[in-house]
């Protein structure tokens, strides 16, 4: 068989076992070919079509802007749409319409010019778009709802709690004197459980703070952040002899009150958790360095690290201490167990990560990283 013979045939070949549609016009818009897959988007066969303005296949405004387009083209020279892909509507026999993307291209033959059209269905790809923005708007919803549902029960969990700590209070002040031993032991026990349900109220009120009242970013100083938290915690720092020692830390875009509380967090956490042969030391650094973001695109990173020498953990927890009410340590020591759980909330809305490395009884290291310039 003749090069050029073989050559047709394995064109031919191609054209009519595509999977994506084909066709092709003359300059002039007229259709030259279909091939069965684009013949069975739009319910046509070649016969069909053939010497028929292209435009046949169009709905408004496709359809009458093509031909205006095409004068254009001769008169100008000017290509809006060859060579570069886009998202079209398609007419069918019927009348219906879907939506596929094309890509034209030009071609020059010996003795004249025409045009290629490759159109890829997507019709499908459409729905799942649409299905997940429906989902994404109910589960956007549910959030939402779920938020407000934290918001004010954990806002109505206080009337009646402040009530069994006033009363209490009165009681162990003008009662205690008639009360046995026992009894005010009692009721000592339901002042403490009272005051740890308060602590539970306000982390969990924090907590759903967190994505029900924002605050747009800004570019904050993490030395004047970690000024103002040493001031806040001065009493526990100096109660515990802690001693944080930092390097000077950059500057970066982020929601300042958030960041401050990651920040009081993570040193509360270490001074907590310390070790009962040593004092407290908490070390804080930081890099700065470059790297691709999930769009591909350069983008310009924060790393903090918050070391210590407390007791650690085994890492086989890593997954769970950030998690909302996990406590590796059981009741020995006092908090919610939500602590940790709002730092990764506060360090994922700055679309930054947090990670943990311990050696259990050899201290902790939590590693923030942050967008120098996150979107808000």
């Amino acid at each position: 068989m003749p090069i050029e013979k073989e050559n047709a045939s394995k064109l031919r070949a191609i054209f009519d076992n595509a999977i994506d549609g084909i066709i092709t016009i003359d300059d002039r818009g007229k259709l030259e070919s279909i091939n069965p897959a684009a013949a069975k988007m739009f319910g046509y066969n070649n016969e069909d079509v053939y010497g028929q303005n292209i435009n046949m296949l169009m709905p408004e405004p496709y359809h009458s802007k093509h031909d205006r387009y095409m004068k254009n083209y001769h008169d100008t020279g000017e290509k809006k749409i060859i060579g570069i892909g886009r998202e079209v509507l398609g007419k069918r026999k019927d009348g219906t319409t879907f939506p596929f993307f094309l890509s034209v291209s030009e071609i020059q033959l010996e003795d004249r010019k025409i045009f290629a059209g490759i159109i890829h269905d997507i019709t499908e790809l459409k729905k799942a778009e649409e299905h997940i923005r429906e989902y994404a708007l109910k589960l956007e919803h549910s959030n939402s709802e779920l938020q407000d549902f934290a918001y004010i029960s954990s806002h109505d969990l206080q009337e009646p709690l402040r009530k069994i700590q006033a009363f209490g209070d009165r009681l162990m002040q003008k009662e205690s004197a008639n009360l046995s031993g026992e009894g005010v032991d009692h009721l000592q026990r339901i002042l403490n459980a009272a005051s740890r349900m308060q602590n539970l109220i306000n982390d969990l009120l924090r907590l759903s703070r967190l994505t029900s009242k924002l605050e747009p970013f800004i570019e904050i100083d993490l030395n004047e952040i970690l000024a103002h938290v040493k001031e806040d915690i001065e009493v526990l720092i100096e109660k515990n002899q802690a001693e944080i020692i930092a390097e000077e830390l950059p500057k970066i875009k982020a929601d300042p009150t958030q960041i401050r509380q990651l920040f009081q967090n993570l040193i509360s956490n270490s001074i907590k958790f310390s070790h009962p042969d040593k004092k407290p030391l908490i070390k804080i650094t930081s890099s700065i360095f470059e790297e691709e973001n999930y769009q591909g695109e350069k983008e310009i990173y924060v790393r903090i690290l918050f070391e210590d020498n407390g007791i650690g953990f085994d890492e086989k927890y890593l997954e769970k201490i950030f998690t909302v009410f996990q406590k590796l340590h059981g009741q020995k020591y006092e908090g919610s167990g939500i602590g940790l759980a709002i730092c990764k909330k506060i360090v994922s809305r700055h679309n930054g990560n947090i990670e943990a490395k311990s050696v259990l009884n050899n201290g902790a290291t939590f590693i923030v990283t942050l967008p120098a310039n996150p979107l808000n």
